[in-house]
């Protein structure tokens, strides 16, 4: 059977054919499904994509979803800090770093929150971009080009324009002779002197960051070199060349790019992430962009029975798959088999130091690799000839004599302890693959590019791509609690959309950092029955709080906008038994609900949405819990954009939302 299972919205290409329609702002838009699915379909029904089809069991609150480790291609990935807290990527010291030489610095950048003081790349305490510490100059808020030079004295090329948060902006320097040019989106900034700039080299690269303070937002594609490059704004991924003496940025994991592979260090909030600059030219196809499954943690595993296919006796085999893990806690357990602690079996695990284990028949096998926190690492181990190795992202780990006769006595569990129901992974796993009788890895390679096929031999082969209510734009897995399913009960557009039953169905997503900048959140919603006060979504912490807002269909006729208190509420309209396109909007601190395309009211609205808590389709947070405010409800074509897409009434587009930034 096929290891992908959605049914995509997409459109052929071809003579006659018409083509699909775009967005060119898709590269703002955080979250969109159009809840197309089987009908009575979750995201909960696993496949085994090999031959032997092996029945899987999904325990908890588990998810598949659209977030995997080909969600972009590799070079239009970001970094993102999600939160103020001094979580920081660097790049230790280098030679090449001391600037004293003819250089480009440069990077795309897009902050959800404006007025932070702080580095956005480039060395602390020599050259770097920044925006203005606010108050000094006159030019609070603005991006900049600052140089401290050897004679203690600053240089700084200011912005013209203040920065607009949840914007995408491309930001670059070029140092000729004594000369820096600074620019934003190609248009040069201005020119200054930096005369005998500090050539020291004991202070590391930042991004997004300095040694004390962090910005909030996304960088992409960051690249040093040792030469002026051109200052045309780039359409794609930045490439390596002779000149390039630092790449980031840019992948599904931390790595650089450029030619000397620099090693990068990061603290718990700095994570990678599927948000970048650059339009995609094809809808979201999990055959190339593959899937996963999300584990929150707290209970969420996946397992098949005790099988003859997971007992490899002495012969060779592997185990791999892809993991982006978001805790490091009192042990994460990525796949088990035992019913005692020694027996010939597998067990991998990450203790509470984060210290890594490979157990086998009561014998720890420890290694040390590079920190899988909040960004995607592949995992194989293989034996071949009695010779068990470990890899992570296809560096050798471990290498030791293994002529283990290899048994399958209980269970095969991924993400969780199998001698009881402990120890779950927190976040996300992709590509699960075992093989019995090859060892596909034997040396260092090259981690794989597209998502994992049954080869021959595959025993198990879990690609997490058979849910149904998926993120289009691929940053994250949407989990659908208690009853929550596609239906063809109702549709606005397609078949299906997506249920809830007013009592404990609702849906939730990692929230999308929507923070002070201008947003869209926009759905159409089919209400049912007659109790009010029901969330159509929700983004608060907890009910009541500041960091939030709620959707509510309030009355019979009614839906309220609020936040700590009503900010908005509708006039009358018939909203029961029928499709109803429910909008709102934030343009520069103003408000804005619209039903239908009409402007039902504004109000001034500054408040930064910095919830760290779950985004609630079908909910609201009242006393705390989603459950409490459930709405009986159809939702379809639920969209988030970093942008006002509309600022006055506006005609209700009578399509789907496209899926892709341009042909």
């Amino acid at each position: 059977m096929s290891g992908f299972g959605y049914d995509v919205l997409g459109f052929g290409s071809g003579a006659g054919v018409a083509p699909p329609e775009v967005d060119d702002e898709f590269n703002r838009v955080a979250f969109l499904s159009h809840f197309d699915g089987a009908n009575n379909g979750d995201n909960k029904a696993f496949d085994d994509g090999s031959a032997s089809n092996h029945t899987i069991t999904a325990a908890g609150n588990v998810t598949q979803g659209s977030f995997g480790p080909f969600a972009r291609p590799d070079g239009e990935w970001s970094f993102n800090n999600a939160a103020s807290e001094n979580n920081t990527f660097n790049v230790t010291s280098h030679d090449n770093f001391d600037m004293t030489n003819p250089f480009t610095i440069e990077g795309w950048i897009f902050l959800s929150e404006v007025g932070v003081n702080t580095l956005l790349f480039g060395r602390e305490n020599n050259y770097w971009m920044t925006q203005d510490y606010q108050g000094i100059g006159g030019a609070s808020g603005k991006f900049g080009f600052h140089s401290f030079n050897n004679g203690n004295s600053w240089v700084s090329i200011n912005a013209s324009a203040a920065t607009v948060a949840n914007t995408w902006y491309f930001l670059q320097a070029t140092y000729v002779g004594t000369t820096v040019t600074f620019y934003i989106n190609g248009v040069s900034q201005g020119t200054a002197s930096v005369g005998s700039p500090s050539s020291n080299t004991d202070k590391p690269f930042y991004v997004l960051s300095m040694s004390n303070t962090t910005y909030v937002g996304n960088a992409s594609n960051v690249r040093l070199s040792s030469v002026a490059r051109s200052t045309s704004l780039p359409t794609a991924k930045f490439t390596s060349d002779s000149d390039t003496e630092l790449l980031v940025c840019q992948s599904n994991r931390f790595v650089d790019n450029g030619p000397d592979g620099h090693t990068i260090t990061t603290t718990a909030g700095a994570s990678v992430s599927a948000f970048g600059p650059f339009l995609t030219d094809a809808a979201y196809d999990p055959a190339v962009n593959g899937a996963s499954v999300h584990l929150d943690g707290a209970g969420d595993s996946i397992s098949a029975a005790s099988s003859a296919d997971f007992a490899f006796g002495t012969g060779d085999f592997t185990v791999e798959f892809w993991v982006y893990q978001k805790e490091v806690k009192n042990y994460t357990i990525y796949f088990d088999n035992r019913t005692s602690n020694n027996q010939a079996t597998l067990e991998l695990y990450q203790s509470s130091n984060g210290a890594f284990d490979l157990y086998i028949n009561a014998t720890s096998h420890a290694f040390t690799p590079p920190s899988v926190l909040n960004r995607w690492a592949h995992f194989a181990i293989s034996r071949a000839s009695s010779t068990t190795k470990l890899f992570v992202d296809g560096v050798q780990y471990l290498s030791f004599s293994d002529s283990t006769d290899y048994v399958c006595p209980n269970r095969f569990y991924v993400g969780r302890l199998s001698i009881s129901d402990l120890y779950h992974l927190n976040g996300y796993m992709s590509d699960f693959r075992l093989v019995k009788g090859t060892a596909v890895y034997t040396s260092a390679f090259t981690p794989p590019t597209a998502p994992l096929t049954a080869i021959t031999n595959t025993k198990l082969l879990l690609n997490m791509a058979n849910g149904q209510a998926i993120n289009s734009a691929a940053q994250n897995n949407m989990t659908l609690i208690g009853g929550a399913k596609i239906s063809t009960g109702q549709a606005k557009f397609g078949d299906t959309s997506m249920y809830f039953d007013g009592a404990s169905d609702h849906a939730k997503f990692q929230n999308t950092q929507i923070g002070a900048g201008d947003f869209t959140i926009e759905c159409w919603v089919f209400c049912l029955g007659s109790t009010y006060d029901k969330g159509v979504w929700d983004n608060h912490t907890s009910s009541g709080s500041s960091d939030g807002l709620t959707l509510t269909r309030i009355t019979e006729q009614q839906f309220r906008l609020f936040g700590t208190g009503e900010l908005i509420r509708s006039g009358n309209f018939t909203i029961t038994n029928t499709w109803v396109n429910v909008t709102v909007v934030r343009s520069s601190g103003t408000l804005n609900l619209f039903v239908n395309g009409v402007s039902q009211g504004t109000t001034s609205f500054t408040t930064n949405l910095n919830s760290a808590a779950d985004f609630v389709i079908g909910g609201g947070r009242y006393a705390g819990d989603p459950t409490t405010g459930a709405i009986d409800a159809y939702v379809d074509e639920f969209r988030i954009s970093h942008m006002a897409r509309y600022t006055s009434n506006f005609t209700v587009s009578d399509e789907p939302f496209p899926n892709q930034g341009q042909v």
